[in-house]
């Protein structure tokens, strides 16, 4: 029998956990607290997904799960990556007939997707 597939949190590994923290809340707003040694998390509530960020000394930049986030503007998201230090590895692309999508990275390269819906 197949299973409903049901997302309840994304965790990206980093050699730099405090970086990728600030440029995700600088980013989106998100509030990181301390879970233990070298790992942070954001939890929104029980009926949203939580965010792990785990310090990882042998992870490769830009090695973590393709990760999308929707925005209301990929255009101001991307301007607004940009000015916290980050890069646009992949444009603003179109998806016909649903919307756009885009890679920001964080300073310490981890890839970050955006999408927008019509």
């Amino acid at each position: 029998m197949e299973q409903k597939l049901v997302v309840t949190h994304v965790e990206w590994s980093t050699a730099e956990p405090v970086q990728l923290t600030d440029f995700l809340s600088g980013l989106f707003g998100w509030n990181f607290d301390a879970f233990g040694e070298g790992y942070f998390m954001y939890n929104p509530g029980p009926d949203a997904v939580s965010i792990g960020v785990l310090l990882n000394t042998e992870a490769q930049p830009g090695g973590t799960p393709n990760v999308y986030i929707e925005v209301s503007s990929i255009d101001e998201t991307i301007a607004h990556a940009i000015e916290l230090g980050g890069q646009v590895p992949v444009p603003k692309t179109e998806i016909p007939g649903m919307g756009w999508f885009a890679f920001v990275s964080s300073p310490e390269k981890n890839l970050i997707g955006l999408h927008e819906s019509i």
